[in-house]
């Protein structure tokens, strides 16, 4: 596959950037002319934009298992390697999304995340242990970076250079396209101008989204396939 095809924007492609663009647009005008709105209605915990994360998340999850299922016979083992961590990665992220899901079936919190969780709730990534805050750690700072260096750097060294091409191809693991980086990016920017601390959630939906369409829409997805 040349550059411009593994470039060229799918439906599935248009139809998340649309939808992510609306969103965050009618985010942006409600925190700016009704905070509460914003928070309470449209960005809550288990709201309609948090549960579509964890869809999301969770179906890039099945997507991957029943490619999984039907490929690894045909693939060496480090294909089933990394497809199993990244559809447990991807789980995992969904359910912690959710609380794995306590406030919809109403299940009470434990005793250690009363103590340990700053929303006490049943998750790990609003844990704080000895004073470090375990979501601005590792779901801030170094996901962050590795979010820069997937979906910006990655993409166009995997376009470019031969030997990253063929250590990637080789590891059967998914590349974005580098229009992926470009939007993902942008729409950071956007949402980072949103004047609520409660903007993080759309940042989440971006998540969500970025994940499905790596498990779609990878530049070398073909190539994986085949």
């Amino acid at each position: 596959m040349d550059q411009g095809t593994r470039n060229i924007l799918t439906w599935i492609e248009v139809t998340i950037y649309v939808f992510l663009a609306a969103i965050i647009a009618i985010g942006f005008y409600l925190a700016f002319s009704d905070e509460e709105f914003f928070r309470n209605t449209y960005v809550p915990e288990d709201g309609i934009l948090e549960t579509s994360t964890a869809i999301m998340l969770f179906s890039a999850a099945i997507i991957l298992a029943i490619r999984f299922l039907r490929e690894r016979e045909t693939h060496p083992r480090c294909f089933s390697v990394f497809s199993v961590l990244m559809i447990v990665a991807l789980i995992f992220v969904s359910g912690e999304e959710i609380s794995w899901g306590q406030r919809i079936f109403g299940i009470e919190t434990g005793e250690f995340f009363l103590e340990n969780n700053r929303q006490s709730e049943t998750n790990l990534h609003n844990l704080e242990v000895r004073g470090v805050n375990l979501n601005k750690l590792v779901f801030g700072k170094i996901l962050g970076l590795f979010l820069v260096v997937f979906y910006l750097i990655l993409p166009v060294l995997y376009s470019r250079r031969k030997r990253v091409h063929r250590l990637v191809s080789s590891l059967y693991f998914p590349v974005p396209k580098i229009h992926h980086g470009i939007a993902m990016l942008t729409f950071a920017i956007v949402i980072d101008q949103i004047p609520s601390s409660k903007r993080g959630e759309l940042n989440e939906v971006c998540l969500g989204a970025f994940a499905l369409l790596l498990v779609t829409s990878a530049q070398n997805i073909k190539r994986r396939r085949g």
